[in-house]
């Protein structure tokens, strides 16, 4: 099972630059909506301020991690004209967080193989574990309420495995 988190920037539409809002603070140097591009976005979805970002005042753009999910949506709507079309724009973003949340809940599966948990416990974690990457690998945005419902077994899974480690 590819357990591999790793963002790569130069095969994404700087989804986490344009999808996603901030809000001006100490981790970001202005205001931005959702499905707005940065200000500091290029037109070749590169950062016009990488080398200067936190001298600007956004760490928060050093600190994200997408583990992934940018590329993942960005590959899944190339042949789409994403960029005219505000409806298949949206569609995009949407596909992005969801897809962000199944790796997100991946990374914290995958974890948790570390711990001593008994073989129930991992057993079921490991069955979560091939459902999200099942989503992930394979995402269509027809699975998209499948995805959702995964996801909350994860979280009832995780809410279970925390008590079960205080005990």
């Amino acid at each position: 099972m590819e357990t591999d988190f790793s963002a790569d920037c130069g095969k994404c539409f700087a989804l986490c630059c344009t999808a996603l809002a901030f809000d001006r603070g100490s981790q970001f140097g202005h205001d931005k909506a959702a499905g707005q591009p940065c200000h500091h976005l290029a037109s070749d979805f590169r950062c016009s301020i990488h080398a200067r970002r936190e001298a600007l005042g956004y760490d928060g753009c050093e600190e994200f991690d997408c583990l992934g999910a940018g590329q993942r949506a960005s590959a899944i709507f190339a042949p789409e004209n994403w960029r005219r079309d505000p409806a298949i724009a949206r569609r995009l973003y949407a596909s992005f967080s969801l897809l962000l949340k199944l790796q997100e809940m991946r990374r914290a599966l995958v974890t948790a193989e570390e711990l001593d948990i008994g073989d129930d416990l991992h057993g079921e974690r490991l069955e979560l574990l091939a459902n999200l990457a099942l989503h992930a690998d394979s995402y269509n945005e027809d699975i998209a309420e499948d995805a959702g419902h995964t996801l909350k077994n994860c979280r009832a899974f995780l809410k279970r495995l925390k008590s079960a480690l205080a005990a």
